[in-house]
């Protein structure tokens, strides 16, 4: 009886440390994910004052769509880092 109750137990206390990981993984993918969403709204945003002050100086069509280009890849890229945490973070809550 008491081998059954202490495999019982070691089994539940690793349960609880298999949460544990999950929940910092997760955690840590959640502020990944929200870290890439401020970027992204910072690349746009710096595109526009970039584009405004671009403006003002009279430059050409062409160099301002060679700074959205420019913003477009940027962004691109985080949004890529962005689905592949996303992907990783389901991954997390389906385990």
């Amino acid at each position: 009886m008491a081998d059954s109750f202490m495999d019982k137990l070691k089994n539940a206390a690793g349960k609880v440390a298999d949460g544990a990981k999950d929940l910092a993984a997760s955690t840590k993918l959640k502020m990944d994910i929200s870290s890439l969403q401020t970027k992204i709204k910072e690349a746009k945003e710096e595109f526009g004052v970039n584009v405004y002050a671009m403006l003002e100086q009279g430059k050409t069509m062409d160099d301002i769509t060679a700074a959205f280009t420019a913003a477009q890849t940027a962004v691109k890229g985080l949004e890529e880092q962005l689905a592949a945490k996303q992907e990783e973070l389901k991954k997390v809550a389906e385990d």
